[in-house]
């Protein structure tokens, strides 16, 4: 019965959790790389369909890319997608085809589900990383909900199909890794390194994942626990099967040599000349202080999950130790790193949250936009803070009434919940309690320009006569991409005049704009303009919207 009582439980978490999402998904805006990536879906497929005898298929999908080129030529070329993999952009694009969606505000949206549903997915793999490690239902749940409810994750979950797709292919990967610690079967670690390519393809720090499995191997190989005959077949069975799971889905490898494989490698760490607001002032993107992602996690990480974080690093740190030094601490011989699979999950947890950590602090990794190149360090961020909320639930179990862990339970959740609730659909820009109206100022707020398309429903809310509308741009950011959530009788009466202000019926601006000012007093706005309206978040202004007098 309490195993029926539980299984009951988990599955309404879902249900709730998935229609929930099936309702909102609609309510976001388009992410400033959208275009981009559904640019590099259709470019693919195109290449892709090339081997097939889909003849219509092919011709919708052609005259989709010739669409694109044509609507919108400042798009980077072609060549630049040749870096990025297809993982998303290409089966997204086919169902595009497929379904021959003509309107954008659709074939975005069926963009957004998918997002969303992949993450969901990954949620579902989270979860039974949590129910192995810890076997407490309670525990489970939590960690579960702090996974899917932080709000930075929770909101770019539907738009943003690179550092959150990463995230879930991570997860996704590291649960079939764990499942390997258990059993030593074939399949998982086959699907390990599967999922492991595949989130290479999305992000080049996927590869990872097989590197520290190697070096666990290694360790164990040390240790005696296996031999020298089965460390090698491991070590190439790892190697080849993460290379032809790459492969097999990466398209621009097929056109590469040894010339330009190194080429395509570094590309991976390209980076732009872009200025970037942290603390007040501004860095270009390759110089930007040690400081900037330690603090951008904190400040825009819900306050309970980095002071749980905290206090659970503290605890693996301090275990860990005690092994290192062989004190007997767990009746163990003390000459390994792990004496339990439990204990060898816990260490590959805390050496790859604080190995990234250290890479992108001290290594001067080129980020953009926050922390969202890092936004993989939410899956470590989340299980070692599990981890200590199961070292305090059990450490109180037999001190106080269960009915207090859970009522201390639903008043974490219903926080979370509360949060996403006073920033949707923009709980992308969020940040904590810690942060006061005027340091917020000093932060990026709306970077992937998601307010683009609420504006410009904004301003056709206006009581405006005109058979068109003129807008300009005070922000660098292409302001004209965020019609295409709008319906097609709102998006034809818009006329988009870039930052020549004279022409312009209303002006919009986020903060971007200013970091330009230095450079461009263009993007001033002129004095013959007011304050149409702005929209302000909980202490966070994400943009204004300025009217000609």
């Amino acid at each position: 019965m309490k195993k029926i009582s539980k299984n009951l439980i988990l599955k309404f978490f879902f249900i709730i959790y998935l229609f929930f999402g099936l309702f909102i998904y609609k309510d976001y805006g388009i992410g400033i790389e959208e275009h981009f990536q559904r640019q590099n879906g259709f470019y693919w497929l195109n290449f892709l369909l090339n081997f097939t005898n889909f003849v219509e298929l092919k011709n919708i999908a052609n005259l989709k890319l010739e669409n694109i080129l044509t609507t919108d030529p400042n798009l980077p070329k072609i060549s630049f997608f040749n870096f990025y993999g297809i993982i998303f952009d290409v089966p997204t694009a086919f169902l595009e085809t497929l379904l021959n969606l003509k309107s954008s505000k659709l074939y975005f949206e069926l963009r957004h589900f998918l997002n969303f549903f992949i993450f969901f997915i990954s949620s579902i793999f989270f979860y039974q990383i949590l129910k192995k490690r810890f076997n407490y239902l309670l525990i489970s749940l939590t960690g579960l909900s702090m996974y899917v409810l932080t709000p930075r994750i929770f909101g770019d979950s539907f738009h943003n199909n690179k550092d959150v797709l990463f995230l879930s292919f991570i997860t996704i990967a590291i649960s079939f890794l764990f499942k390997y610690f258990e059993k030593s079967k074939k399949k998982h670690l086959i699907l390990f390194c599967m999922f492991s390519a595949v989130a290479s393809s999305t992000r080049i720090m996927g590869i990872y994942l097989p590197i520290l499995f190697i070096f666990f191997v290694f360790i164990e190989l040390i240790n005696k626990k296996i031999d020298l005959k089965f460390f090698v077949k491991l070590i190439l069975q790892i190697i080849l099967l993460f290379l032809i799971f790459l492969y097999l889905h990466y398209p621009y490898i097929w056109k590469l040599n040894i010339l330009n494989f190194v080429e395509w490698f570094q590309a991976f760490f390209y980076s732009m000349n872009i200025k970037l607001l942290f603390n007040g002032k501004y860095y270009f993107m390759d110089y930007l202080p040690r400081s900037y992602l330690p603090v951008w996690i904190l400040i825009s990480t819900p306050l309970v999950i980095s002071i749980l974080f905290i206090l659970g690093s503290f605890l693996s740190f301090r275990r860990f130790f005690k092994r290192i030094l062989k004190i007997d601490y767990y009746k163990s011989s003390g000459c390994d790193l792990w004496v339990s699979v439990c204990e060898k999950k816990d260490l590959f947890i805390l050496m790859s949250f604080f190995s990234f950590f250290i890479y992108g602090i001290f290594l001067n990794v080129a980020m953009l936009s926050g922390w969202r190149h890092f936004y993989f360090l939410h899956l470590f961020i989340i299980y070692i803070s599990t981890y200590y909320f199961y070292y305090l639930i059990i450490f109180l179990k037999k001190k106080i009434n269960l009915k207090i862990i859970y009522f201390t339970v639903f008043l974490l959740i219903t926080f979370l919940i509360n949060e996403n609730i006073k920033f949707h659909p923009f709980q992308s820009l969020y940040f904590n309690n810690l942060m006061s109206k005027n340091y917020i100022e000093k932060f990026q707020k709306d970077s992937p320009s998601l307010s683009r398309t609420q504006a410009l429903r904004d301003i056709m809310m206006g009581k405006n006569n005109k058979e068109k509308i003129y807008v300009a741009n005070a922000s660098w950011i292409p302001f004209h991409n965020g019609k295409d959530l709008l319906d097609d009788k709102l998006k034809n009466k818009l006329v988009f005049v870039g930052q020549d202000f004279e022409k312009a019926d209303y002006i919009y601006d986020n903060f971007i704009y200013k970091s330009d000012i230095s450079v461009n007093k263009r993007r001033i706005v002129p004095n013959d303009f007011t304050i149409f309206t702005k929209l302000v978040i909980d202490r966070v202004h994400i943009y204004s919207i300025y009217k000609k007098n």
